[in-house]
């Protein structure tokens, strides 16, 4: 009786199941549509921001952004917990909106302080270097702020929502970007810009936008739904359940930043800029796979909740197939107008590189297929074995650029990363395939 009392008071759990107008469910290519498109047009504002480095200044410029994001970018996707994924599949709604917005503000704080000092060690004496990356992980814990919101919208199943919310943050993160490098020439006075647009995004949008969702007319009182609850034993329980994906997502996004060390340390900063340039040209590429990905989050879910293997399989395929699709037409154009599409998307100075250009291709087509099978396995709730298979790839990657880096350069990079993902996406398939074999049965009724 009491269970039951305290349940019909929970607003959000309410919320959850409303049926107005706001949250009818709607159809996945409705979603898919909604969510590539506000996922291409921020990642397109992401690449012109790399690009207005290279244009305006040089690939050092684009050097000294990729050094902020090489250190706090891994940390934070470790310090987010993937809380998305575990609050979009929790069809059971555990916990509420508001522990889960008590659990990012905690460890987003923890990442900004921790990277600031992981910065001074790895980067001794360069104030510059340390002081960029500070900025960026202020930077980063905005956005991580606006994709738990993200989140909340995507249970509610307003992809529409959450595109706007990406495509403004990306347009104007772009211009500021723009307009403060173009006028000063100094990198972290332009990240300081991006900082402020970040969080400008999730008071003048998300948080009014989530108000409105729930049911709350008025932005001037804060709606208890939305009013971090700091339960330790709640937390705790959060950390717990999300650990195994943060230890995933971590060593998953720390991956691609070891070769990237490894340039700056042999190389500099100009080789850096060089590399991490051309290698956000497949952040297109991936953007698109994860937009169809999180627009089947939820069906993935419940199809293996409710032992559905015929439409297990079919959202597999549908998503398998748009990975390696992609990295295989890509590889088709690359050596036909591959240096006119770098010196279009840089400068002439990237006009060379065609053949780094294919091999990172060749390598990010195993990394669209490996990241394809992580959401189905995250569905099936298969999140112990995922750190073990990033830990593998980070391991490969490590070795490989120990031993091609210092011979080959760039090219030894590419291929260090080409080898780690092709074993990552072969394990990842093992795991679904597991998953699909212990499928519970199907759910009548």
């Amino acid at each position: 009786m009491t269970a039951k009392r305290k349940q019909r008071r929970n607003p959000l759990r309410r919320s959850h199941r409303v049926k107005s107008k706001n949250v009818l469910p709607q159809s996945l290519r409705h979603n898919f549509s909604w969510t590539l498109f506000g996922n291409v047009v921020l990642q397109l504002c992401m690449w012109g921001i790399i690009s207005s480095y290279n244009k305006l200044g040089s690939s050092e410029a684009a050097g000294l952004y990729t050094a902020g994001l090489m250190i706090m970018q891994p940390l934070f996707h470790f310090t987010d917990f993937n809380l998305r994924q575990v609050f979009v599949t929790d069809v059971a709604n555990r916990w509420e909106f508001r522990d889960y917005l008590a659990h990012r503000l905690i460890w987003s704080s923890f990442a900004v302080l921790f990277g600031t000092g992981l910065a001074l060690f790895v980067f001794p004496g360069n104030w510059l270097v340390i002081a960029i990356n500070f900025v960026m992980g202020l930077a980063i814990a905005g956005q991580s702020l606006s994709e738990l919101f993200h989140a909340l919208f995507q249970k509610h199943e307003r992809f529409d929502t959450i595109s706007h919310s990406l495509v403004l943050r990306g347009l104007l993160c772009l211009a500021g970007v723009c307009a403060v490098y173009y006028t000063t020439q100094n990198v972290l006075l332009s990240l300081i810009a991006m900082m402020v647009l970040r969080f400008l995004t999730v008071i003048v949008y998300d948080f009014p936008m989530a108000c409105r969702l729930l049911g709350y007319k008025s932005l001037f009182r804060l709606p208890k739904i939305l009013t971090p609850r700091f339960s330790r034993s709640t937390l705790t329980a959060i950390t717990w359940l999300g650990l195994p994906l943060a230890i995933n997502m971590g060593v998953l996004s720390l991956t691609p930043q070891i070769p990237r060390f490894w340039l700056e340390k042999q190389e500099g900063l100009a080789a850096l800029g060089q590399f991490a340039s051309i290698a956000m040209l497949m952040s297109v590429g991936l953007m698109t796979l994860n937009s169809l990905g999180v627009a089947m989050s939820q069906r993935f879910a419940k199809a293996y909740a409710t032992g559905h293997r015929h439409e297990f399989v079919r959202l597999t395929a549908i998503l398998i197939g748009s990975a390696f699709g992609m990295g295989c037409v890509a590889l088709l154009v690359i050596p036909i107008c591959g240096g006119w599409i770098l010196t279009i998307a840089y400068t002439s100075e990237y006009a060379p590189l065609t053949r780094l250009f294919w091999l990172i291709t060749f390598g990010a087509t195993f990394g669209f297929v490996g990241n394809a099978f992580g959401y189905p396995i995250t569905a099936a709730r298969r999140f112990r074995i995922q750190p073990v298979i990033c830990l593998i790839q980070a391991t490969v990657t490590m070795a490989g650029c120990a031993m091609l880096v210092p011979q080959y350069n760039m090219t030894g990079a590419a291929w260090a990363v080409a080898v780690a993902n092709f074993i990552h996406a072969c394990l990842f398939a093992l795991v679904w395939l597991a998953a699909y074999k212990n499928m519970p049965k199907v759910l009548t009724g």
